[in-house]
């Protein structure tokens, strides 16, 4: 018996090397993923792209290689798709995401984290508005105080419009208020597209109905002015 309780204990010390493999090639993968659109996003902002819709393009197609003179598509494989990444996931991917998904009770440390698990996690507007909500403003701050990354305010202001509550109302504001101070917040903001410069403006207009409830008109007017003024909207 205390041979096999040995043999047993043994057993369980041994590490899972293919589990930590998984974990760390997606852990790699998701932080090559990163630093390429981040390099795509500064690229597109050398070049003066035209429209948001422009540079939402080029950072959506930061993983396609150009095709160079020596490449023969005669002799290429026509079953190849031309995107991979828009294919499903191999079998060993998805058990990766499984692996992955253990950690989403998490909450994120920095940006890298939070970029993460908002396209792994977040699959819905009422999902992102959630997860913003549990984070909470001043955490956000810290998470972003280096940078917030092109396109994801826009995409939390679309969330926060599309599902606010009215008991919410203080902890959005809150949000607004704490995102104003984060990295590079002023070059987030003339990236903003035009309809979520909308819904920014259409959220400030449901928190001061709102709030002239609780709070007295004149210091609620106030307070909301700055956050317009901050996110370029008009009244």
């Amino acid at each position: 018996m205390a041979k096999m309780a040995a043999r047993a204990d043994r057993e369980d010390d041994v590490l899972d090397f293919r589990k930590l493999e998984r974990e760390l090639a997606a852990a790699v993968e998701a932080d090559h993923k990163y630093q390429r659109e981040n390099d795509a996003k500064f690229r597109a902002i050398k070049q003066n792209v035209g429209s948001y819709e422009e540079f939402r393009e080029i950072v959506a197609a930061s993983h396609l290689r150009p095709l160079e003179r020596k490449d023969n598509l005669q002799h290429m494989d026509r079953k190849q798709p031309w995107n991979v990444h828009a294919t499903s996931q191999s079998d060993s991917d998805k058990t990766a995401q499984l692996q992955i998904k253990q950690d989403e009770g998490k909450l994120p440390r920095n940006g890298h984290e939070f970029a993460r698990d908002w396209k792994r996690y977040c699959k819905t507007t009422t999902d992102k508005y959630n997860f913003v909500k549990k984070i909470g403003g001043g955490r956000l701050a810290e998470i972003f105080k280096n940078e917030i990354s092109f396109g994801l305010l826009g995409e939390i202001l679309t969330a926060l419009n599309d599902c606010y509550e009215r008991e919410d109302a203080t902890l959005v504001f809150e949000v607004l208020d704490s995102l104003t101070k984060v990295g590079r917040f002023e070059l987030s903001v003339d990236f903003l597209s035009s309809k979520e410069s909308e819904a920014v403006k259409q959220l400030l207009t449901k928190l001061t109905n709102d709030f002239t409830v609780e709070i007295r008109e004149q210091e609620i007017d106030s307070r909301l002015e700055t956050l317009r003024k901050l996110y370029k909207v008009s009244s």
